[in-house]
C-alpha cells in the first residue's frame, strides 16, 4: 500500500512538474498581432500570406529579441483585437490609440512609437479638402474595421458616406475609377505606396486635427509578461530603434550619430 502510495505521489509531482514547464514554455512566446489590414509598410505579406517585412516585423521582432521571447504572429481582423487581447489570446497589437478603442482602460499603452499624419486622398482635379464641410455628400473610402474619431459624428448622420474596403490599393482604384471622392489613409502609407510603384494622379491633404500618436495595446491577462513588453517598448523607443526604420521607410537620410 505504501508503495502504492509513494508511486501516486511521483506520479502526480511529475505532473504538476509538466504542467508548470508547459506553462513556462508557452509564456515565453509573445502572441502578436498583425492584420493584414495594416498596408505597408506598416505590414509586407509574402505571396503565401504570411508576415515577410514591414515596420510591425522591425518593432516587434525587435521587442522579441530585447524581452528574450519566442515570437508568433497572429492574422487577425481588426474587428476581432480587441477581444483576442481582453481574453489572453493575444499579447499585444500595435499601431493603435485608445481613442481608437472601445474601453481603452482594459489595456496596458506603451509609450508613443510615432505620430501618424492622416490624409484626405482625391484626384489631383478635384478641390482640397480643407475643413469638414468640404467633405459633405462625399463618398469616403476607409478601411475595414478602422475607426475615425473625426469623421464618425458625419458618418453616423450620413451626411458623408462611409465606403469600406480591404487595402489602400483597393480604395485609390476606386477613387481613379471615380467610384470615391477622397480617400482616408495615413502618411506613410500613402507616400510608400506611391514611391513604390502606385499609380494614379491624386492630390493629398492633411487632415485638420493634430497628428494622432500610435502606441502598442498590451493584454492585461498576463502582468508580468506586460512588464517585460513595456520594458522593451521603452526601450526601443529611448534608443530611437523605432525612429530609424520610420526613416528607412519613408527613403530619408540616416540620422547622423556622434
Amino acid at each position: 500500500m505504501l508503495c502504492i502510495l509513494r508511486q501516486g505521489v511521483r506520479l502526480l509531482l511529475l505532473v504538476a512538474m509538466a504542467s508548470v514547464a508547459a506553462v513556462a514554455s508557452e509564456r515565453s512566446v509573445l502572441r502578436a498581432v498583425v492584420s493584414d489590414s495594416n498596408t505597408p509598410p506598416y505590414a509586407i505579406f509574402d505571396e503565401s500570406g504570411m508576415l515577410s517585412a514591414g515596420l510591425s516585423k522591425d518593432i516587434l521582432d525587435a521587442l522579441a529579441l530585447v524581452s528574450q521571447l519566442e515570437i508568433q504572429y497572429l492574422d487577425l481582423p481588426r474587428a476581432r483585437i480587441e477581444s483576442w487581447l481582453q481574453s489572453g489570446e493575444a499579447d499585444i497589437a500595435c499601431f493603435l490609440n485608445p481613442d481608437w478603442v472601445t474601453e481603452p482602460a482594459l489595456y496596458f499603452w506603451s509609450p508613443p512609437l510615432f505620430a501618424a499624419q492622416q490624409l484626405f486622398i482625391r484626384r489631383a482635379d478635384s478641390p482640397a479638402i480643407k475643413a469638414l464641410p468640404d467633405l459633405a455628400g462625399k463618398r469616403v473610402g476607409t478601411t475595414r474595421g478602422f475607426t475615425y474619431p473625426e469623421l464618425e459624428q458625419v458618418f453616423a448622420l450620413g451626411d458623408v458616406i462611409r465606403d469600406d474596403a480591404h487595402s489602400l490599393q483597393s480604395n485609390l482604384k476606386r477613387l481613379e475609377q471615380g467610384r470615391l471622392d477622397v480617400v482616408m489613409s495615413v502618411d506613410l502609407s500613402y507616400y510608400f505606396f506611391m514611391n513604390n510603384g502606385g499609380a494614379g494622379n491624386f492630390g493629398a491633404d492633411p487632415i485638420w486635427s493634430a497628428p494622432p500618436s500610435v502606441y502598442c495595446a498590451i493584454s492585461r491577462h498576463n502582468a508580468q509578461l506586460a512588464s517585460r513588453l513595456l520594458s522593451g517598448l521603452n526601450r526601443l523607443v529611448d534608443n530611437r530603434f523605432i525612429n530609424r526604420q520610420l526613416r528607412r521607410y519613408k527613403g530619408e537620410p540616416a540620422e547622423q550619430t556622434n
